[in-house]
């Protein structure tokens, strides 16, 4: 069976690069909040690129992954699917179905949803109506660097129930050669401005920005992120390590109706950049098909 979701399968920072790192620490975070200073990150704004991006379109897809346009099972680097020119056709109506004002109209009323930390293991969880949530992170707008990871509730990962099933499968898969029913699994998140998932690993995938933009930052595996600390929120990565940093990551946003490679064990950090961001991630089966003849399908 394919993995679940991506938490189930991540791998402690020691297992990867010894022992953990303390977070930077976040001098004159309290007085720069209340002196009304400017972040050194600020999501709102422009951010680079440096991750091959390639349209998506068939034309394209089979030049890059010739013959038939396909993703192979564990590419070895990520790269942007850049599919927001194409809106009017993939999609739609799962985008419109996932919008801010169509989303709890998909599930039961009083529907409830199970949030997890945003920490790198997501160790602590929580159970609220959607509503609930969503009225608490549109109310809120915005996940500032003044909190740890440990503290942010995020909804991403429990979202395989009979309920959100019902939805997911109304989603049109990333084009490659695994991303098929029974060699994937499909994970739904939402967010607001400056949430997202600090520096984590697992198995390889796609994700797909539906509304609102999304940042990714990655590093492959063998390059453990500077100063990683479990508990240490994206966003706070981003102000006191990030300018900083002796090697800058892989880094692109999303924007809705992009999606984004993530190969097998790399580390990558999110961070959400509207004050609605929804996404759906595919996670691959790509080890061990010998046996699958994949190619007899194409």
């Amino acid at each position: 069976r394919p993995l679940l979701f991506a938490f189930v399968a991540l791998v402690s920072a020691e297992s990867v690069g010894g022992v953990v790192e303390d977070v930077a620490s976040p001098r004159g975070v309290e007085a720069s909040l209340n002196e009304g200073a400017k972040w050194n990150w600020v999501p709102e704004t422009e951010h680079p690129c440096n991750i091959e991006q390639i349209p998506l379109t068939l034309t394209a897809l089979k030049k890059r992954f010739p013959p038939h346009g396909l993703v192979p099972p564990l590419h070895p680097s990520p790269f942007i699917l850049l599919g927001g020119s194409n809106q009017s056709s993939r999609n739609q109506d799962f985008r419109r179905k996932t919008s801010l004002d169509m989303i709890l109209s998909q599930f039961p009323e009083n529907f409830r949803v199970t949030l997890s930390s945003s920490n790198a293991y997501s160790e602590h969880h929580r159970e609220i109506s959607l509503q609930q949530y969503l009225n608490e992170t549109i109310t809120a707008g915005v996940t500032s660097p003044e909190h740890n990871s440990s503290s942010n509730w995020y909804l991403f990962g429990h979202t395989h129930s009979m309920e959100w099933q019902a939805l997911t499968k109304q989603y049109e898969l990333p084009p490659c050669q695994t991303c098929r029913l029974d060699l994937c699994a499909l994970s739904f998140g939402i967010g607001n401005r400056g949430s997202g998932v600090q520096w984590h690993v697992h198995g390889p995938g796609f994700s797909e920005a539906l509304h609102g933009r999304k940042h990714w930052a990655l590093y492959p595996p063998n390059h453990r992120p500077q100063g990683f600390h479990k508990d240490q929120s994206s966003r706070q990565w981003m102000e006191w390590i990030y300018p900083n940093a002796k090697v800058k990551p892989s880094e692109c946003t999303l924007n809705p109706g992009d999606l984004i490679y993530f190969p097998d064990g790399w580390w990558h950090a999110t961070i959400n950049l509207d004050p609605y961001t929804s996404f759906i991630s595919t996670f691959t089966t790509e080890h061990n098909l010998d046996q699958l003849a994949l190619d007899d399908e194409f």
